[in-house]
Parts: structure tokens; C-alpha cells; sequence
């Protein structure tokens, strides 16, 4: 009876021990300061992304890798979530998507040489079919610049695409606001007042953790992280994370 006992023991502890280091891993790619493998606390959203992970009580695991391999990651089932990525029609018949976990808003950045004017016309995107634009491979503008006829310059990194709008090979160039000013900061800080951006957004879209839909233990989870989100978003902490980063 003894050894009946300890062994029920036994097992008891290691099937807590399973589930105290139960782990979810999930994908991310460098877009500082919203994610960044060198960044304190790997960046703005992986820090909230962590917080709430913990309210699960679960262990987080962050890996990083270009942008397109993070969501095929999430397709092939590799991770169980990537972020942060907005919300497309094409992207949702494969993945779904959380709430919303924080915001972005884009503008079209441009470069001036010292004498020129700024003069691009944008009311709609079909007005920057007179200009070559820049862009991100795997970014979900894609969709929408195909659909606009645009000339778009893709390549795999923004600092690549920052360097060609620098060198006059593009003219505008879509990035996140918060993360084009830190970008040109950092890559052009003798040259920045050469820089700015258009008035008009693309666009302001919620960014969110995707996972595979076809997946019933991801979507689970999913709706789990998603309770304990709006828990988190209601705390000081939260605040605090957003006050860090935008500076308020």
C-alpha cells in the first residue's frame, strides 16, 4: 500500500511538473522597436505577447525568421502563433487571428535632395501609379498595391528599401510610422531632416497573432490567450508597455 502510494505520488508531481514547463513557441521577425531579437524584452509586442502568455501560465518561446518563413511557419504547423501581422482576406482563408494586441499606422516616407519640393499627389493609391514605390516582401500591402497597379521595388528588408529611397531608386516607401522614424534615426542619423512622410496613412491596422486555423488545439489556445489579453489590456502594466515605447 506504501508503494502504491508513493508511486501515485510520484506521478502526481511529474504530471505537474509536465504542465508547469508546458510550452508554446511562436515566430516573429526584426521590426524594431515592435520586435527585435537584440532589443530589451525582444521588442514592444513580443513584451506583451510574454505578459500574457505568463497569465496562462505557460512558458514562451520566441523565435525569429524572415517575415514570409514566420507565417508558413504557422501554416506547416511549426510554431503555434507568428505576430505581429494585420488582418487581410487572403491570409484569413488559412489563419485566424487574435484580438487586437496593439496598433499600427503607416505612411508613405519619401527623401529629398536639398533644393527639391515635396509634391506627391495622394488622395487614393491610384494616384501613386506615376511614382515607383518600395516595399517588404511578404508585407500585407502587397495584396493591396497588386490590386492598385502600382510599381512596386520589393525586397527582403526595410533597411534595404530605406537605402534605395536614400539613393533616389524609389520614390515612396511604406513603413510603419513608428518604426520608419527609428529606422532612417539609425541608418541615416546625419541625414535625417532629408526625410519625411506623407499626411495621409496608408492606413491604421490592428496587429494580432495569427495561427493555423485548421488546427483545433491552436485555436484553443488561441481563445485562451485571447481571455487573458483583454485582462492584461485593462492593466497598469499595459499602459506602462505602451507608454515605454511611443513615448507618452
Amino acid at each position: 500500500m506504501k508503494k502504491i502510494c508513493f508511486f501515485m505520488m510520484i506521478f502526481m508531481l511529474v504530471g505537474h511538473f509536465v504542465f508547469a514547463a508546458e510550452k508554446v513557441i511562436v515566430a516573429t521577425g526584426e521590426w524594431p522597436p515592435y520586435s527585435g531579437q537584440s532589443m530589451k524584452n525582444k521588442g514592444f509586442v513580443s513584451e506583451i505577447v510574454t505578459e500574457v502568455i505568463k497569465l496562462m501560465n505557460m512558458d514562451l518561446e520566441i523565435k525569429f525568421y524572415p517575415w514570409r518563413r514566420c507565417y508558413q511557419n504557422v501554416v506547416w504547423d511549426k510554431v503555434w502563433a507568428a505576430f505581429p501581422y494585420s488582418y487581410t482576406e487572403e491570409r484569413a482563408k488559412e489563419v485566424a487571428f487574435s484580438d487586437d494586441v496593439a496598433y499600427s499606422t503607416t505612411k508613405f516616407f519619401y527623401c529629398l535632395q536639398p533644393g527639391q519640393k515635396q509634391n506627391f499627389i495622394y488622395n487614393d493609391l491610384t494616384d501613386l501609379r506615376q511614382y515607383k514605390l518600395g516595399g517588404v516582401i511578404g508585407y500585407y500591402y502587397e495584396e493591396q498595391f497588386k490590386k492598385a497597379k502600382l510599381i512596386v521595388d520589393y525586397v527582403a528588408k526595410e533597411k534595404m528599401a530605406l537605402e534605395k529611397l536614400f539613393l533616389g531608386r524609389i520614390q515612396l516607401l511604406p513603413l510603419n510610422e513608428m518604426v520608419g522614424w527609428r529606422l532612417i534615426k539609425n541608418t541615416f542619423p546625419d541625414n535625417v531632416n532629408m526625410f519625411g512622410s506623407l499626411e495621409k496613412p496608408l492606413d491604421r491596422k490592428s496587429m494580432q497573432l495569427i495561427v493555423n486555423k485548421k488546427n483545433q488545439n491552436s485555436m484553443d489556445l488561441l481563445k485562451k490567450f485571447n481571455e487573458k489579453l483583454k485582462i492584461f489590456i485593462q492593466s497598469k502594466q499595459y499602459q506602462s508597455i505602451i507608454d515605454q515605447y511611443t513615448g507618452q
